[in-house]
């Protein structure tokens, strides 16, 4: 019996050990973002580039916060992992730490923002999730694919370039692929379309202080 203390005291200690390092995993999730993707998929394979990236989507959401407007284009090859990174996993992260925001997510087409937001909704629906942000729940009544809040005010709304996004604002405006092909990117028609929707619909949705990626 007094052989098996040692044991029982080391097995405890390494109980506590774990505990310590589970919950300082979560608070760098909650803090960091890119480590917030690597906790809600392991397998996102993160290079120097999207530690880059993370980190300017954090000072964005901290010039969000700070009311100043700010501005990100972030340009990558396709099948990059920038899509994964900022249209699921940072919007996640954003209504973790601020569920009281409104977030607007545009793409070339209503279905493709729609996905988007099926897997953001995915996403805070996890456990892995609501052990990091464990205040932050989605509101019951307002769970559709196609516009869902937070039961804090907050929400995500999806939708397709030339769209209509009336009665909701953003603090957030994420566009993502606003033209479907080359094709399309070579057309002057095309082109001013998607000034003017950005100008007269998307734009007048920011909030004081909000802003585009």
């Amino acid at each position: 019996r007094l052989r098996l203390q040692p044991l029982m005291a080391l097995l405890e200690k390494r109980k506590v050990d774990l505990i310590q390092r589970e919950l300082a995993v979560r608070e760098m999730a909650r803090r960091r973002l890119i480590a917030f993707a690597l906790r809600m998929m392991p397998t996102y394979k993160a290079g120097w580039v999207h530690k880059e990236i993370a980190a300017k989507m954090e000072q964005f959401m901290k010039d969000v916060q700070e009311g100043k407007s700010p501005r990100l284009i972030i340009q990558q090859p396709p099948r990059s992992g920038k899509s994964q990174l900022g249209s699921v996993f940072f919007p996640a992260w954003i209504l973790g730490r601020h569920p009281n925001w409104e977030i607007i997510s545009a793409s070339y087409s209503a279905s493709l923002a729609i996905s988007f937001s099926r897997q953001v909704r995915a996403t805070m629906r996890s456990d892995e999730f609501k052990s990091i942000f464990r205040d932050v729940k989605l509101d019951d009544e307002t769970q559709s694919a196609e516009g869902w809040k937070t039961t804090k005010g907050g929400g995500y709304l999806p939708v397709g370039v030339g769209g209509p996004a009336t009665g909701r604002g953003a603090h957030v405006l994420i566009i993502d692929d606003p033209v479907k092909n080359a094709e399309e990117a070579e057309s002057e028609t095309t082109r001013e379309a998607i000034k003017d929707w950005y100008r007269t619909t998307a734009y007048t949705r920011l909030a004081p202080g909000g802003g585009v990626i």
